[in-house]
């Protein structure tokens, strides 16, 4: 197991090791994000769609990350 964290050390996701050497990415959650199947050397979503070639999975932490809702700012009335 390896947990993947932030810059400033807040965990982020968790990598587990499941049947077959494959590598799975799970949210703070529990929540299954991907999969890592390293005789095929691709990583898969849940859909079963191929992501990408190698392990993806610390690299999916930051997209999702990244998929938070954004901030409007703020309008002075005056």
């Amino acid at each position: 197991m390896e947990i993947l964290r932030d810059k400033f050390g807040k965990p982020q996701g968790i990598v587990r090791e499941i049947a077959g050497g494959q590598e799975r990415l799970y949210d703070n959650a529990g929540n299954a994000i991907a999969t890592y199947h390293p005789n095929t050397n691709y990583t898969y979503d849940n859909n079963g769609a191929r992501i990408g070639s190698g392990n993806r999975l610390p690299g999916l932490v930051e997209t999702e990350k990244l998929a938070l809702p954004r901030i409007q700012p703020r309008r002075w009335l005056g």
